[in-house]
């Protein structure tokens, strides 16, 4: 079997794949910069504990990360836990990505694993909507190629900077908003920002179906804010949860033979 890791701003995504590419579990834990190796070694082992599967039999692990500073400590945990070095996804990995950016070096990795599952598994062109702390827009045009990406604040984070700036405007949770109009000042805001959030997704889509001349770009969304949003979109977006997930399996099965465990 296979460990993957997906380690964002706000959580870290963990699954397992047996060695037909089936996911036997998927779990989430907070992204939380200041715990230990020894912290995040507990409870990975006590998630493995909850779905019975024993982490020695792993033959591998790889793991996405664009958090810095949880990197080290969350790889040194899975390789005490599984008893394997996990693969690190970029410079010097195979993805078999054609990208056309300027600095490849500068694509994040959990965009990386979202485009190859994408390229697996719908047809081109397409657009990858991931909503996590930032919302990205990665576009595959219908060569296959990487050809840019769009990034802005995520919900959550424009929330919170309403929030902070707004001296009135208290902090909220976010929920499904009971009308397009709000009476109060937290359905309101709800309102706002999931509506709003709905109409600048739907804009931008239709931006770059023009910029790809056609409208039978396939929409695909993930991230772990996105499906609060999507019955709000007037658009077709097929949502995706395990998109990154399935890319860091695939991306570890093109890697195999160069990188063994140890």
């Amino acid at each position: 079997m296979v460990f993957t890791a997906d380690l964002s701003n706000s959580c870290i995504t963990i699954a397992v794949f047996d060695t037909r590419g089936r996911m036997l579990f998927r779990s989430e834990i907070s992204s939380e910069r200041n715990r230990s190796e020894d912290e995040y070694y507990i409870l990975l082992k006590s998630i493995f504990s909850i779905y019975n599967v024993e982490p020695t039999l792993a033959e591998g692990a790889i793991i996405s990360s664009v958090v810095p500073p949880l990197t080290k400590e969350f790889s040194n945990a899975v390789e005490r836990l599984l008893g394997c070095k996990p693969l690190l996804v970029g410079p010097g990995i195979k993805t078999g990505l054609d990208i056309k950016i300027d600095h490849h070096s500068q694509l994040g990795s959990d965009l990386v694993a979202n485009t190859v599952a994408a390229l697996a598994a719908y047809s081109k062109p397409f657009i990858i909507i991931d909503m996590d702390t930032a919302t990205t827009f990665t576009a595959v045009n219908a060569k296959g190629e990487l050809c840019g990406v769009i990034i802005l604040p995520g919900v959550k984070t424009s929330l919170d900077a309403l929030s902070a700036n707004a001296a009135e405007l208290p902090y909220i949770s976010l929920e499904a908003p009971r009308s397009l109009l709000g009476t109060n000042t937290v359905d309101s805001m709800n309102s706002g920002i999931i509506y709003g959030t709905a109409c600048m997704l739907d804009g931008l889509i239709d931006r770059l179906r023009e910029e790809f001349n056609g409208d039978d770009t396939t929409i695909i969304a993930t991230g772990v804010l996105i499906k609060l949003i999507l019955p709000y979109c007037k658009n077709n977006i097929i949502y995706a949860p395990n998109l990154a997930l399935d890319g860091l399996y695939m991306i570890y099965r093109k890697n195999q033979k160069k990188y063994k465990p140890i």
